[in-house]
């Protein structure tokens, strides 16, 4: 392996494919990409490249990049807590039979997540693809400075939510939004309008790298386990603490055949 790669190990058993999957279509336009079974990040240091070496259990990336990569891909995680907090969940434990050590992804910059975020109320993931590849042709690089004071009506959202947008890059900008910290992130982002619990909650798994955290009021989680009602199942999700996030991925990502065999 050249001096500039490192392996770093992976918690086993990892989805690869699902994970490249799932962040398919929540990439950053022009900065990140999924092609050729790896994971690509254009930075100021140079082209960031992410494969895996299945047969021994490691992602192969650019040194400089190792401890962003172990973020993104969870490398760390807990498999065999998760497994005995959830498997045996007769809603979750036949997508855990097959897709077994299914991750919470993180997140490379903290500012593009949270525009990726807000352009994913209330809308598909695709349609949040295409409103950010929108944005993308307004500021390439997600500068916040750029964001705050541009001609944002191209996108295609509605005004509320280009407002949010501006709020969120002016205090980036300004640095009161201090993304290195969670706690302190989410206090600031509470303040701001448009940002509902649903938006706290998501980024609090990628973000906030918080295991527990849990967006009842997902549509898609209420229609996977069948509910209508978040109160219902925020009660249901007591039984999957201290790993609801990890419930959640499973929820939003796999769905089981038929006659899937429950571990």
């Amino acid at each position: 392996m050249p001096p500039s790669r490192i392996a770093i190990p992976v918690n086993q058993p990892f989805p690869w494919q699902q994970t490249l999957a799932y962040l398919h279509w929540r990439c950053t336009p022009g900065l990140e990409a999924i092609e050729d079974d790896r994971y690509t990040r254009r930075t100021a240091a140079g082209l960031v490249s992410v494969q895996y070496d299945s047969a021994q259990g490691c992602l192969l990336c650019e040194l400089h990049a190792a401890s962003r990569v172990s973020v993104l891909f969870d490398t760390g995680c807990n498999i065999a807590a998760v497994h005995r907090a959830l498997a045996a969940c007769p809603i979750l434990g036949p997508r855990m039979h097959l897709v077994p050590g299914l991750r919470t992804p993180g997140c490379w910059d903290p500012f593009e997540l949270c525009l990726r975020v807000i352009l994913g109320q209330q809308v598909s993931v695709k349609a949040a693809a295409t409103f950010m590849r929108r944005l993308a042709e307004v500021s390439p690089n997600f500068v916040p400075e750029e964001i705050a004071q541009a001609d944002l009506s191209s996108i295609g959202i509605p005004e509320r939510r280009t407002q949010t947008l501006r709020s969120i890059a002016q205090a980036a900008a300004d640095k009161s939004l201090n993304l290195q910290s969670w706690k302190d992130a989410a206090v600031t982002l509470r303040k701001i309008s448009g940002i509902g619990p649903w938006t706290i909650d998501y980024l609090a798994i990628r973000l906030g790298r918080d295991p527990d955290a849990f967006p009842e009021s997902d549509l898609g989680l209420l229609r996977a386990a069948g509910l209508t009602n978040p109160r219902a199942l925020l009660r249901k999700a007591e039984q999957w603490r201290p790993y609801r996030a990890y419930a959640a991925m499973y929820l939003w990502t796999v769905q089981p055949l038929p006659d899937a065999v429950m571990l």
